[in-house]
């Protein structure tokens, strides 16, 4: 299912981060505004979680056309 929105944000998302597949959550705060601390509860939610990866032990990385989406649900 697409959600309303989603095609617009997957473009912005991919005009920021040409030829991304993901970024991390430092990229992320940045465009975003958030703080980490913020970006990480997102993260964690129960409802509506901040679509991520994590790779390795430490690393969390954001699949762009998931943050699409997440973005406008």
């Amino acid at each position: 299912m697409e959600f309303q929105g989603y095609r617009e944000a997957l473009e912005y998302l991919e005009d920021l981060f040409p030829g991304r597949v993901f970024i991390g959550v430092s990229e992320f705060a940045e465009i975003s505004g958030l703080n980490y601390k913020t970006i990480y509860d997102a993260i964690e939610d129960s409802k509506n979680p901040l679509p991520s990866k994590l790779i390795g032990k430490k690393r969390i990385i954001i699949p762009i056309p998931a943050l699409a989406r997440w973005m406008v649900s």
